[in-house]
C-alpha cells in the first residue's frame, strides 16, 4: 500500500463558510487511468477512516518486504 495522508500537510480553508472546517488535509487521488485528482479531507473524515480501519484490520493490505517484491 502506497497511500498516505500526511497530517503535517494541512491547508487553510481560504473562503470558509460558516460551519465549515478551518483547514483540510490535501491528497492526490490516482484513478484507474493514472489521472491525478486533488482531494481535501477534514480531520473528522480522517478520524472516521482511522476508526473504520481499526474495526476492520482484516481489510488492511499487508506490508510486503522489498526482498519479497524482488524475488516474487
Amino acid at each position: 500500500m502506497k497511500s498516505k495522508v500526511i497530517l503535517k500537510e494541512k491547508v487553510e480553508n481560504k473562503d470558509r463558510l460558516f460551519g465549515s472546517g478551518l483547514s483540510y488535509y490535501p491528497v492526490m487521488v490516482v484513478d484507474e487511468d493514472g489521472e491525478e485528482i486533488p482531494a481535501l479531507f477534514t480531520r473528522d473524515q480522517v478520524d472516521t477512516a482511522i476508526s473504520r480501519a481499526e474495526r476492520n484490520p482484516e481489510d488492511i493490505p499487508e506490508k510486503v518486504s522489498l526482498l519479497h517484491k524482488i524475488f516474487s
